[in-house]
């Protein structure tokens, strides 16, 4: 007990939080590259859908050509939703010179991304219900 090294301690300790510092910036990286990749992959799926609506309205006369509006109304959400992440990104990367209320603004907005990033998965979802209809009813 009487050789206990207060300073090897706090060495240790300030070591530790770099560690645990570091891993939190990973951490906020990589939600934003799995953000990426879920949207890379909805808007993939989406032109996929794009053409199986083009290919169901050319094959069936009984539906509509309007009917590719799903899948293109999906897709400039999806852009509009990509657009927000890039701004998001461009105001993470000068964080350190922003003005405190225009960070509490920004993670307000944030947020909403994130939000509509689910509303992404569902509507496309929806559209994909939607092809499925059409599908197995004409």
């Amino acid at each position: 007990m009487d050789d206990f090294d207060f300073e090897q301690y706090e060495r240790e300790a300030a070591e530790r939080d770099a560690r645990m510092k570091k891993r939190e910036e990973d951490a906020v990286a990589d939600i934003t590259k799995y953000f990426d990749r879920i949207h890379d992959y909805l808007s993939n799926y989406n032109n996929l859908l794009i053409g199986a609506f083009f290919a169901l309205a050319q094959f069936q006369e009984n539906i509509s050509r309007w009917t590719i509006l799903f899948p293109v109304a999906n897709l400039w959400f999806l852009i509009i939703i990509n657009y927000r992440q890039m701004k998001n990104a461009r105001f993470m990367a000068n964080i350190t010179t922003t003005p405190i209320d225009e960070i509490d603004k920004y993670g307000k907005s944030i947020s909403r991304t994130n939000a509509l990033s689910l509303y992404a998965i569902i509507s496309t979802f929806g559209v994909t219900v939607a092809f499925l209809c059409y599908l197995a009813i004409y």
